[in-house]
């Protein structure tokens, strides 16, 4: 006879992916499984309002089975210090070779620098991969005495069988003896919340036809021009935190005698925005304009360029909204 009482199906035995390890075993009833799933959905929810840093990601990811089944898998990733590598070089010349190889798939894609300050043995560090380069924040990881150079010097024209693309961010290039960050022929840079400071060269460079999108970029302190799109290579800076300020302090007699010819028309070629070249292009996002995101420059001043460059203002989607400077100058050929 019946007790009026009503009992819900339930499913095999269904657990955790942990059950070799010794983990219980618990029954899944559809009603617990619906109220987990409406958990992950809303959870899913409050996250999309957030940008995490990537390795805040894979910790909270890791964090619960909740979290482990809200968010995505992340790709493969290594990071540095590493116990098999001394240095960042050695580490990113051995995923150069694992990109080589037929095994590439299996190759990180995602490298993450730890809190802490990092040298190295030379002027740059040399990216000449695919790779995206995460900090810990800008505050936590810097980068002494040495510059970043996106691609192979030795082979500017390489095709790197993809699509060339670099994404650095949450760091600091400090100190370093050239540029901070330049980006080689034809390549595809993104950068965010990256600070560039006291570098002797210039802070920011891309180069005949290289592409750097920033966001939140800073560049203090350098010897020579702040941001310098060279010889038809596209710059782009957006967010409210951009700052390109104090550059442009090299001086005439601080110069190698070899690059004396420079000076010739005096020391303005150095400037906070340098469009330098004919072609090349400096882009600001609405609403920045060139008076709020460069201050305080030495050399030439705040911004400058050559003939058959410009600044230019557009919108979220890189469509022009207004030109902000046309170059002036007639420095083509004087390299930076």
């Amino acid at each position: 006879m019946s007790t009026g009482e009503t009992k819900e199906p339930t499913t095999t035995a269904a657990t955790t992916d942990d059950a070799d390890k010794g983990e219980e075993l618990i029954k899944i009833t559809p009603s617990f499984a619906s109220r987990l799933n409406k958990r992950v959905s809303l959870l899913q929810r409050i996250l999309s309002f957030h940008e995490l840093f990537p390795k805040d990601y894979i910790d909270l990811r890791s964090s619960s089975k909740l979290f482990r089944n809200a968010l995505r898998p992340p790709p493969l990733w290594t990071s540095f210090p590493h116990s098999n590598h001394a240095t960042l070089q050695s580490l990113l010349d051995r995923l150069k070779e694992l990109h080589d190889e037929e095994s590439s798939g299996n190759m990180p894609s995602v490298l993450f620098i730890e809190e802490g300050e990092y040298g190295a043995d030379g002027e740059n560090v040399r990216v000449k991969i695919s790779l995206s380069i995460y900090g810990a924040g800008r505050e936590k990881t810097t980068l002494v005495g040495v510059g970043l150079y996106i691609g192979d010097q030795l082979q500017p024209d390489l095709n790197w069988n993809d699509d060339g693309i670099v994404e650095i961010g949450d760091l600091t290039i400090q100190g370093g003896k050239g540029d901070g960050l330049s980006a080689a022929c034809g390549m595809n840079v993104t950068l965010r919340r990256i600070s560039i400071v006291d570098c002797q060269g210039c802070g920011l460079m891309a180069v005949s036809g290289g592409y750097i999108s920033c966001d939140d970029l800073q560049v203090i302190g350098c010897g020579k021009s702040g941001v310098v799109a060279n010889y038809k290579a596209i710059i782009t800076l957006s967010g409210e935190g951009t700052s390109i300020q104090g550059n442009g302090l090299l001086r005439p007699e601080d110069v190698e005698p070899h690059f004396n010819y420079r000076y010739r028309i005096g020391y303005r070629i150095y400037y906070g925005l340098h469009a330098n070249g004919s072609s090349s292009k400096l882009q600001l996002v609405v609403p920045l304009t060139k008076e709020q995101v460069s201050t305080n420059n030495g050399g030439g001043g705040n911004w400058g360029g050559d003939k058959g460059s410009t600044i230019d203002q557009v919108d979220n989607d890189g469509v022009v909204v207004q030109v902000l400077y046309e170059g002036e100058d007639d420095f083509s050929g004087l390299f930076l």
